[in-house]
């Protein structure tokens, strides 16, 4: 029986250290990415803001604040651990919003205008002059 419980034990002690080593991890390496622009889609409700991001990054989430003369886009991203090059890209992240862009200015997470880039065209579908 002692056997059986040292085992029990030293489970639920690692398994105690894991979600805390996870935890700590995730929480860690969230931060706020730089918003370089954003575009208009076909649908009004939708927006695509470009984010400035690099290697070993995901995007974690998106918010947005809308109100009657803004709205407000926060992208966080996640730094996956490891050592990678440093190369910036711009990735576009989707953005749904409640009622259609219109004449609403879009601002970063700082209330700071960001750069309206025209109208957005999926890779590979834009037609060749």
């Amino acid at each position: 029986m002692t056997r059986e419980r040292f085992v029990v034990g030293a489970a639920v002690i690692g398994l105690i250290v894991l979600t805390l080593v996870l935890f700590l991890s995730s929480v860690a390496t969230v931060h706020t990415a730089r918003i370089n622009s954003f575009q208009r889609t076909a649908d009004p409700s939708k927006i695509v803001v470009n984010v400035i991001i690099g290697f070993g990054v995901d995007v974690a989430e998106r918010t947005v604040r809308e109100g009657p003369q803004s709205v407000t886009v926060t992208v966080a991203v996640r730094q996956n651990s490891g050592v990678y090059p440093a190369v910036a890209f711009i990735v576009p992240v989707l953005v749904s919003l409640k009622d259609p862009l219109g004449d609403r200015a879009v601002l970063d997470q700082d209330g700071q205008p960001v750069r309206d880039a025209g109208d957005y065209s999926p890779p590979g579908l834009t037609p060749r002059p």
